[in-house]
């Protein structure tokens, strides 16, 4: 009630229980229940930023049902030390915050605006190794304006398999429906989880949604031998920077993901156009996959994207034991862009955009054998295969960033000469050109600008013998 000199300015229930999850999707909230779980991984654990399989033997197990949802993992529990904190909505000021552990979250909202999401119900267990708990909110906490308290009952500890199980009943009508397709939502979030768990899930984490394992959609890149790349031995690498930037640890890598490809009578499922575009990584957590706007780069001093360059990809991974330095929303599934970080490297996103837009438009109108024989001798190689393969990179082929320091590996990509080059482009009857694809190649398959290719170096040849 207002006094004579002052009002009241708390919030309202209401606020947080229906207004304050309107701006995050439905997959965003689920997946921050997975990032706590991670979260409890590094607890339990601690950081070890090169070891190979950090989060081997620790799991997250989803499942989804019109009348309720459960998460149960292994990572080590909720201690009782931030047990208090845990379910305030907000993290207060002064409180102590863990900064030699690499999460993402800042303000301690995710697991109260993902249960307020789903349901009106919900009990979370949590046990570490030392002791354990039960929380519940109730049917009516939800509705009660003063009624601000829970429930919490203490438990034994669980030596052999520490973890938190968080279930939420009376699901919200559109939750229960989004929730009773298999091929719907839960289909849809299983691929979510494939792409922004990637990293994670190829570092030893399991994540199953009903019961079925979800793999990783690798991050990969095409390379030449990177030990023999010069000016004289060119070939086919991805532009490499790597720096610590005002506190975070950056890589950054750009170049082919497959054999580049232009003309669309080519075999259209030698590439998938939804593989282009930069992937963002936040310690080990991708919070933008494939984008392909001005966001990073794209159309800002560079070609905005367009299928040409549907081969082109780039990954940037941003590192650091404290959260707030990333340039991560509060979602955790969106770049900050107005980070100052985020702002200086992303100048590095755009030289690599150049190079490889650059060396595209050279690529398009070469003949496709031609361009067949440059990826030739290339190999796909995943991240973590390309992280030791640029150990052999001879010291001499980097240089330093004359911008943000660190140093930069600029390969030198294929010369195909120096004369002007120029698009040959007409149609012709489909009949007719496999009449003269028979004719050349004793088959009627090869493909038109094959055949359109090689009559015109015939007729060239001929021109230069006169």
């Amino acid at each position: 009630m207002a006094q004579a000199d002052r009002i009241l300015a708390t919030p309202t229930k209401r606020f947080f229980v229906e207004m304050f999850t309107r701006d995050v999707e439905l997959d965003e909230a689920i997946l921050d229940l997975l990032d706590n779980c991670v979260d409890g991984v590094l607890r339990l654990r601690g950081y070890k930023p090169d070891a190979e399989s950090p989060y081997r033997g620790c799991h997250a197990h989803l499942k989804f049902s019109p009348k309720e949802f459960s998460i149960t993992d292994n990572c080590g529990g909720i201690p009782d030390e931030i047990v208090d904190t845990a379910f305030r909505l907000g993290r207060p000021f002064g409180m102590k915050e863990d900064k030699t552990l690499p999460m993402v979250g800042v303000y301690g909202i995710g697991m109260k605006r993902a249960i307020f999401k789903l349901g009106r119900e919900c009990t979370v267990v949590s046990r570490t190794k030392k002791s354990g708990f039960s929380v519940t909110f109730p049917q009516d906490w939800f509705t009660t304006e003063d009624k601000w308290e829970l429930p919490i009952k203490r438990l034994p500890g669980d030596a052999k398999n520490p973890g938190t199980t968080i279930t939420v009943r009376h699901l919200l009508p559109g939750i229960a429906s989004a929730f009773d397709s298999p091929t719907g939502f839960v289909a849809e979030f299983r691929a979510a989880v494939s792409q922004y768990y990637s990293v994670l899930i190829e570092k030893g984490f399991e994540v199953k949604v009903n019961g079925s394992l979800v793999p990783a959609v690798p991050i990969t890149f095409r390379i030449s031998d990177l030990k023999q790349i010069s000016k004289k031995q060119r070939g086919i690498a991805p532009y490499l920077f790597e720096e610590t930037v005002d506190g975070v640890r950056v890589e950054l890598i750009c170049g082919f993901y497959s054999p580049y490809s232009h003309d669309e009578d080519e075999d259209p499922t030698e590439f998938r156009s939804d593989e282009a575009g930069w992937t963002v990584i936040c310690n080990d957590r991708v919070i933008q996959y494939k984008d392909k706007t001005m966001l990073t780069g794209w159309g800002d001093g560079t070609p905005s994207y367009h299928p040409q360059f549907r081969q082109i990809a780039g990954v940037v991974s941003f590192s650091s034991t404290d959260p707030k330095l990333l340039p991560v929303t509060t979602t955790k599934r969106g770049i900050d862009g107005n980070s100052v970080v985020y702002l200086k490297v992303r100048q590095k996103m755009r030289d690599g955009l150049r190079r490889f837009t650059t060396f595209t438009n050279r690529l398009k109108v070469l003949p496709a054998k031609t361009r067949k024989e440059l990826f030739r001798g290339t190999e796909r190689v995943d991240l973590k295969m390309l992280r030791a393969r640029k150990e052999e990179i001879p010291s001499a082929n980097w240089h330093k960033d004359t911008k943000l320091g660190g140093r930069v590996f600029d390969p030198e990509l294929p010369k195909f000469g120096d004369g002007k080059v120029s698009m040959v482009r007409f149609a012709r009857r489909v009949d007719d050109i496999q009449r003269v694809s028979k004719f050349l190649f004793d088959t009627a398959d090869e493909s038109p600008a094959e055949v359109g290719g090689t009559c015109f170096d015939r007729i060239l040849a001929e021109a230069k013998q006169r």
